[in-house]
């Protein structure tokens, strides 16, 4: 499926508390350090609906979803609702926290 990236510099429901270390204005720049408190729905194919952030995707797709002890050049394919994107493993949390829980990376 051909979508658009979408661009949100500042979701809705995060809390004024958040932490963003590693940060320039609301965009993350060192996802290891990144931590908000922006939780979204899982849409994996399974309809899973676990709430995840950007600071919980590593672990919920290594314990739910099997996501782990793969090479990390890999093909891992997002079964996110919609998705089908084929990613390498290095770069799935990267895409699942771009992509699926809106945070721009700044390149």
């Amino acid at each position: 499926m051909n979508r658009q990236h979408k661009t949100y510099r500042q979701p809705s429901n995060i809390s004024p508390s958040y932490t963003l270390q590693g940060a320039v204005g609301n965009t993350y720049t060192h996802p290891e350090h990144h931590d908000c408190n922006f939780y979204r729905p899982c849409r994996w194919r399974d309809n899973c609906r676990f709430s995840i952030s950007c600071n919980t995707v590593s672990q919920h797709y290594a314990q739910a979803h099997g996501i782990t002890n793969i090479g990390e050049l890999q093909p891992v394919t997002c079964h996110w609702f919609h998705c089908g994107r084929v990613v390498s493993r290095k770069g799935f949390v990267r895409h699942i926290r771009e992509y699926h829980l809106l945070h721009e990376r700044i390149r």
